[in-house]
C-alpha cells in the first residue's frame, strides 16, 4: 500500500458515519434511477428492483463478514480500517437492505397474485424472514443504548449467528443461481466466489487462532 493511500485511510471523511453516508447515498441513488428507468406499476419489473438491491448489499455483506478474518491473516492498513469501519458497513448492507424489504412489501401487497404464484416458495419465506429479524436485532443492538443492556456472551452470539446466516443466504442465493438455474450472468459467478473467499477466510482465520492456542498449551 502507498504512503498515499497509509495517509487517506485515517481521514474522517471514509471513517464513521461520514462511511455510512459516503455509501448509502450512491446506491441509494442508484435505486431511485434504476426506479425511474422501469414502469413500476408491473409485477415483473419490481421483481427486477429486489433483485437489484440485492446485488447492491451484497458486496457490504462480504466485506463486514470478511473484515476480521483479514485483518488476523493479513494485517495492514486497510485491514485495520475494514475492521475498524466493520459497523457501519453492516450498517451500510442494512440501509441497501431496507431498499430491498421495501420492494418485497410493494410486490406482495400490491401484485399478490403474482407473489403466490410465480415467486413464492415456503423456505426462502422462512429463510428470509428469519434473516431480516437477525438484520433488525443487528442494526438495533449495534448501537450503545441497546448493546449495553445486554448480556456481553448473548450480543456475540446474536451478531456471529447473524452474520453467518445472512452470508449462508446470500451465498445461497448465488450457489442455486449457478448450479441450479440455466442462465447465470457473469454477476452471479463473482458473487457466489466472492462469498466463497469470505468464508475462506474466516475459515483459515479460526484454523489460525486454534493452532496458536494448541501451541500455547503445549509450551505450558
Amino acid at each position: 500500500m502507498s504512503k498515499n493511500s497509509g495517509a487517506f485511510l485515517p481521514s474522517k471523511f471514509i471513517n464513521g458515519w461520514n462511511l455510512f453516508w459516503l455509501i448509502t447515498v450512491p446506491v441509494s441513488l442508484a435505486v431511485v434511477i434504476a426506479m425511474a428507468r422501469l414502469d413500476l406499476t408491473t409485477a415483473e419489473n419490481i421483481s427486477s428492483m429486489i433483485q437489484f438491491c440485492v446485488r447492491c448489499a451484497v458486496p457490504l455483506l462480504y466485506m463486514a463478514f470478511a473484515a476480521s478474518a483479514l485483518h488476523a491473516l493479513f494485517p495492514s492498513l486497510f485491514s485495520r480500517w475494514l475492521l475498524r469501519n466493520r459497523k457501519i458497513i453492516g450498517l451500510c448492507f442494512a440501509a441497501a437492505m431496507g431498499w430491498q424489504l421495501l420492494f418485497i412489501i410493494w410486490l406482495v401487497s400490491i401484485h399478490t397474485g403474482y407473489y403466490l404464484e410465480d415467486v413464492y416458495v415456503l423456505s426462502d419465506v422462512i429463510e428470509g424472514v428469519v434473516g431480516y429479524a437477525f438484520l433488525i436485532a443487528m442494526v438495533l443492538t449495534s448501537f450503545k443504548t441497546l448493546r449495553s443492556s445486554m448480556n456481553p456472551r448473548h450480543w456475540k452470539l446474536l451478531h456471529k449467528g447473524g452474520i453467518y446466516w445472512l452470508w449462508a443466504y446470500a451465498w445461497s442465493v448465488y450457489w442455486w443461481n449457478l448450479f441450479y438455474y440455466q442462465d447465470p450472468v457473469a454477476l452471479d459467478y463473482i458473487y457466489y466466489w466472492g462469498g466463497y473467499l469470505a468464508w475462506g477466510l474466516r475459515l483459515w482465520a479460526w484454523s489460525k487462532t486454534r493452532l496458536q492456542q494448541v501451541a500455547l498449551q503445549r509450551s505450558a
